[in-house]
């Protein structure tokens, strides 16, 4: 690695000063941000350890979790036609396409919650995302990432909680049944020194 480059330890040091610093969901989202671009925009930043595949399904890889789980920093992994459902993070959530590219869609629901087993969703919006790119969504929001491309997608994720441990939601947008989920990690990598 190159000397003064912005290190995924660096990183995650950054992340948990402004987790701790900002109580304020919007304020702790737009400090993260340009700290997530400069993190994918720079070239071995990442060790490649963070993105190790899954052949059944998409991957997600710990990189780091402080003890206290007020954040989790996560390595994802797509092959071509992998695909997540449609679900939600319950917490505010950070993406950034380290490299590749993936077609993200971004739903909100358009009932009033009370249904705890259905939901109407509707598509609010869909686009290719390329190296680069941040998705930013509060904790409401709802999305569906997938690969079209013709190589493996990696991104980085950074989530308001432990991310692997919590139990979520899925979302079918044809009969609107909300579904339960808990996606855990493919490994455990939390030896911050590593990085």
């Amino acid at each position: 690695m190159q000397t003064g480059q912005y290190s995924t330890s660096q990183f995650a040091m950054d992340v948990d000063k402004c987790v701790r610093k900002y109580p304020n969901e919007s304020e702790v989202l737009r400090q993260i941000e340009p700290l997530l671009e400069k993190l994918i925009k720079s070239p071995g930043s990442v060790p490649s350890e963070a993105f190790t595949p899954r052949k059944d399904r998409f991957a997600m890889n710990l990189i780091h979790m402080p003890r206290d789980e007020m954040f989790s920093i996560i390595g994802g992994v797509w092959h071509p036609g992998q695909t997540t459902p449609i679900h939600d993070h319950l917490t505010w959530a950070l993406i950034g396409v380290y490299d590749g590219e993936e077609r993200e869609a971004l739903f909100r629901r358009t009932d009033d919650g009370s249904n705890s087993k259905i939901a109407k969703i509707e598509k609010v919006s869909e686009k290719i995302n390329t190296k680069g790119h941040v998705t930013v969504l509060g904790h409401r929001g709802i999305h569906r990432v997938d690969n079209i491309s013709g190589k493996p997608t990696t991104s980085i994720h950074v989530y308001g909680r432990d991310i692997g441990h919590a139990e979520r939601h899925s979302y079918d947008p044809v009969t609107g049944e909300i579904g339960r989920f808990v996606s855990g990690y493919c490994n455990v990598l939390r030896d911050i020194e590593r990085f």
